[in-house]
């Protein structure tokens, strides 16, 4: 089992101390969120609370992605780093292929690309982009991308992404994952089909082995089934060493913490419940020590 956490709502003032303390004390990765702008208002609930509304002020400070994990990696040596999730539906996956090569030049290849639909329909409106065509344009952003990453001449003639031969330096030195977000069955299909690994919001330990029963339905459909795939997931009630051993034992490979949050938040109070907990950088820094002394070194 592998452990990370999530910076959304994090001061960017913390993120340099957080990621060097991290680094340090053995976690394997951090995540990042990406939002361009955020709309006063919304046409649609938010997806992932109880009641649809936004559990953040429309005033904080959302670093862009690439930056926030350029910034992080030059100050740690072994620590991943990946947005989570990157919303490709709105992006050019062109442009989206040069920053996340450039990443992965300066950071040694210590970064994933996490991806996932963009739900909120001003973003494609404002960014001039179909919203109904969102999931099979995302599909050929996807392959654009890792073909990119494999370096040399490449072409791509899809229905929404067309290109002849071009050749974009650097690449990687090795493979990138790829993770692909969302819990609908489309998006576990996308998973399935193009990820690398699928990570996921939040879910209670009783959810997770459907999910992912269900997940090695369609990798068995699309002939994927021996290929190697993570599951990065937050379970909050995962609390002790053993649920976490049994949520390893059925297939997850990444934890999602939040270190610093108060024990006995539940899946059904949402995402927002954990990471509206701010406290100051000392005690994250603290409780990042803590859960890798506690926790992290039992998997070690």
């Amino acid at each position: 089992m592998r452990f990370g956490f999530h910076l959304f709502m994090v001061d960017p003032d913390q993120h340099l101390d957080i990621a060097r303390t991290a680094d340090d004390c053995g976690w394997d990765s951090i995540q990042v969120a990406d939002s361009p702008f955020f709309p006063e208002t919304i046409s649609v609930p938010y997806p992932y609370t109880p009641d649809g509304t936004r559990f953040w002020p429309l005033d904080m400070p959302v670093l862009d992605p690439w930056v926030a994990i350029t910034a992080m990696a030059v100050v740690t040596r072994r620590i991943r780093f990946l947005p989570s999730v990157l919303r490709l539906a709105i992006r050019q996956p062109l442009l989206e292929a040069k920053s996340l090569c450039s990443v992965a030049a300066i950071s040694n290849d210590r970064v994933a690309l996490g991806v996932g639909l963009a739900w909120m329909p001003e973003e494609f409106k404002w960014l001039g982009v179909d919203m109904k065509t969102r999931g099979a344009r995302q599909d050929e952003a996807i392959q654009v991308i890792r073909l990119l990453m494999q370096g040399g001449m490449q072409e791509f003639h899809g229905k929404y992404f067309d290109f002849d031969p071009l050749i974009m330096a650097p690449v990687p030195k090795k493979r990138i994952p790829i993770y692909v977000g969302g819990t609908t069955t489309p998006a576990l299909r996308r998973a399935a089909r193009y990820g690398d690994g699928w990570v996921s919001v939040i879910h209670d330990m009783d959810a997770v082995a459907g999910m992912l029963a269900q997940l090695d339905g369609f990798r068995r459909e699309f002939g994927r089934e021996n290929e190697p795939f993570d599951i990065m997931m937050h379970c909050p009630d995962a609390q002790t060493v053993d649920d976490i051993r049994r949520l390893e034992d059925i297939g997850v490979t990444d934890l999602q913490v939040t270190p610093w949050s108060v024990p006995g938040i539940l899946a059904e109070m949402g995402v927002g419940a954990i990471m509206q907990q701010q406290p100051p950088l000392d005690v994250k820094l603290e409780a990042i020590k803590r859960y890798a002394g506690q926790v992290i070194a039992r998997f070690a």
